[in-house]
């Protein structure tokens, strides 16, 4: 293969990883929505709160990658459904994590096994979908050390 053969490939499989990650993104929020009157930020939110336990809001938007002021609609959006709460952070009183509250756990296993579903058919004729799962998080561990320089104004 030719380097330029390379280089083709590998925008291909660029704007292959961003469509898969939208249209995944797409269907989720269609059916969050639908089923329960989340946004697929909200859905995202509640998961991410899961896995973590809670996160300021600058926390949510850097891994969501939105502004802070997406992520304060989406969270009271979530506080007004009784899904999260705001909590004053107990090492740094200047901060304040959100929170899931019991209802919200409740529905972030609802989002999760959603997603999961959601997953399975994006998988469907996969060979090795644990390499994919695998691969892709290199991807992401990747991007994440490449600390990509943000627009500047």
């Amino acid at each position: 293969m030719t380097n330029d053969d390379n280089t083709v490939s590998t925008l291909c499989l660029g704007r292959d990883l961003m469509l898969a990650g939208s249209r995944l993104r797409d269907a989720v929020g269609r059916r969050a929505q639908r089923e329960f009157g989340l946004t697929a930020l909200q859905g995202e939110l509640l998961l991410l709160l899961t896995a973590r336990g809670s996160m300021i809001s600058t926390e949510l938007a850097a891994a969501c990658g939105v502004n802070a002021s997406t992520v304060t609609h989406a969270v009271d959006a979530g506080i007004d459904r009784g899904l999260m709460l705001r909590e004053r952070n107990e090492d740094d009183r200047r901060l304040v994590d959100i929170v899931l509250t019991p209802a919200g756990k409740r529905m972030a296993e609802r989002v999760r096994a959603l997603v999961a579903d959601l997953a399975r058919t994006a998988l469907e004729g996969v060979d090795q979908p644990g390499l994919l799962a695998e691969s892709l998080a290199q991807v992401t561990r990747n991007l994440e050390e490449a600390k990509v320089p943000k627009d500047t104004p």
